[in-house]
C-alpha cells in the first residue's frame, strides 16, 4: 500500500486544510530515477519526504498527523492509548486519504468527533465513512489520478453495524481483501528518549559496524520467556543482560537510538513499508544520516519503495535530496501551515540549505528582532 495524498479539515492548529502528497509532481528523469518508486505508467512517489521548520513551526505535529492517517488505514481502534492526539475536541474533522493498493486507486473519507466522557476520559468515533475505489487504467494521468466525481461510493459506513466499534475504521474489511497491506514503523515517540528494547535475533554485524566499531557482536534469544542479551566489546568479555533497559547503559545514545532506526530501517525495506522518524538529526551526525536516507533513495536497498517521512531542523540536509517536492516546509504564522517546497521554488538547481536559510520562503529562520532583543538582554545582564 502506498499513500498519496492525505487532507484533513478541523485540526485546531492548522490554519488551513493539512494537505500533503506524496506523489512526485515534478518531472521524473532518468538520471534521478533512484529516489523516486514507479506505481504505473508515469505515477511515481517519493522514497524519501522531509519535513524541515524552525522550533515550534509544527514538524512534530505533521508527523503526527500522518501517522494518525496511516492507523486510519490500518484499522486501528483509534481508542488506543498510543494514537496521537491531534483531534480538537467537539469538533469534527475530516480526512480525506488517497492511496494505492493491489493495481487500484482509492478515496478514504472519515468524519471523525473526539468527546469527553462523564467520566473525565476522551473517545474518538467515526460517525461517518465512505470509500471509493477505481481501476488503473491507460486513461489515468497525474490530473485525474485523484479524481472521484461521478462515481459512487464501493463502501459506506453503516453505524448500525453491531460488530463494527464506533473508533475503528470501515478499512478493517478492505484490509482483509487486499494484499500488500500496510507497515508503517512510527518512531515519533522515541524522539527524546534512545532506548534500545530487543525483541529477538541478532543485530547484523554491518549495523553494529556502522554505529560502533570497538562492539564484535549483539545478539538476542528468548530463554524460558526471558529476554537474555548478549553484548561483546572487541578484546573484552561478553556481557550477558537480562533487564533490556540495562543495555542503554552500556550503549551510547547515538548507538542505542542507530541500533533501533536501522534494525527498523531494514525491516521497512524489506516490507515496502512506512519508516517515521523525527528529528533525524539526533545523535546522529551528517553522514549516519546521510547513509540512513540513501538506504531508502538506491533502488538496489529499496527495490519495493520503502519511504523513509522525517523532520529536521538542520536544512543541510535537505541537499542530500535530489527533488523540490519531497520536502515540505513547515511553518506557524497564526496557525500552522505546511508548504511543498516545489510550490514557493521554481528552480532545482540551487541548494535547498541556501534558499531555507536565507529567509527567502519567509518564516525559515528565528526573527532578527528577536534575536537582537535576546543579545540586548544578555549585555544588559552583564553591565549590572
Amino acid at each position: 500500500m502506498k499513500i498519496l495524498r492525505i487532507r484533513v479539515k478541523g485540526l485546531p492548529l492548522y490554519k488551513k486544510t493539512f494537505d500533503v502528497s506524496f506523489c512526485a509532481v515534478q518531472r521524473v528523469q532518468s538520471n534521478h530515477m533512484d529516489s523516486v518508486f514507479n506505481l504505473f505508467s508515469n505515477i511515481y512517489v517519493n522514497t524519501v519526504e522531509a519535513f524541515v521548520g524552525i522550533n515550534a513551526s509544527g514538524k512534530t505535529m505533521a508527523l503526527k498527523v500522518i501517522s494518525f492517517a496511516s492507523m486510519l488505514l490500518g484499522a486501528v481502534p483509534l481508542n488506543a492509548e498510543f494514537i496521537p492526539q491531534i483531534l480538537e475536541e467537539n469538533t469534527l474533522t475530516v480526512f480525506d486519504i488517497d492511496f494505492f493498493v493491489d493495481n487500484k486507486i482509492f478515496h478514504l473519507n472519515s468524519e471523525i468527533v473526539r468527546k469527553k466522557n462523564l467520566d473525565g476520559t476522551n473517545s474518538i468515533r467515526i460517525i461517518s465513512e465512505k470509500l471509493w475505489e477505481k481501476g488503473v487504467t491507460s486513461k489515468i494521468n497525474k490530473t485525474n489520478l485523484l479524481s472521484f466525481e461521478k462515481m459512487s461510493p464501493a463502501r459506506v459506513r453503516d453505524n448500525s453495524d453491531e460488530y463494527l466499534p464506533d473508533d475503528v475504521s470501515i478499512m478493517i474489511a478492505v484490509n482483509k481483501q487486499i494484499q500488500d497491506k500496510i507497515t508503517f514503523v512510527d518512531l515519533v515517540a522515541f524522539t527524546n528518549v534512545n532506548l534500545f528494547f530487543p525483541e529477538g535475533g541478532d543485530i547484523p554485524t554491518e549495523i553494529i559496524s556502522l554505529l560502533d566499531p570497538t562492539i564484535e557482536y549483539i545478539t538476542v534469544e528468548n530463554i524460558n520467556d526471558k529476554v537474555v542479551t548478549r553484548l561483546k566489546f572487541f578484546n573484552q568479555n561478553e556481557i550477558v543482560i537480562l533487564e533490556s533497559n540495562e543495555l542503554n547503559v552500556y550503549l551510547s545514545s547515538g548507538t542505542a537510538k542507530g541500533v533501533r532506526v536501522f534494525t527498523d530501517a531494514a525491516r521497512v525495506l524489506k516490507n515496502g513499508g512506512y519508516l517515521l522518524v523525527d528529528e533525524v538529526e539526533n545523535h546522529f551526525n551528517r553522514e549516519l544520516v546521510a547513509a540512513l536516507l540513501r538506504l531508502f533513495m538506491n533502488k538496489k536497498t529499496n527495490p519495493k519503495g520503502a519511504v523513509i517521512i522525517f523532520s529536521t531542523h538542520y536544512p543541510e540536509l535537505l541537499d542530500e535530496l535530489d527533488r523540490n517536492d519531497s520536502v515540505f516546509i513547515t511553518r506557524s504564522d497564526k496557525g500552522l501551515i505546511v508548504d511543498n517546497l516545489n510550490s514557493l521554488l521554481d528552480r532545482n538547481d540551487i541548494k535547498k540549505s541556501e534558499v531555507y536559510q536565507s529567509n527567502f520562503l519567509g518564516g525559515t529562520a528565528p526573527k532578527y528582532k528577536s534575536v537582537l532583543a535576546l543579545q540586548k538582554s544578555i549585555i544588559k545582564s552583564l553591565e549590572d
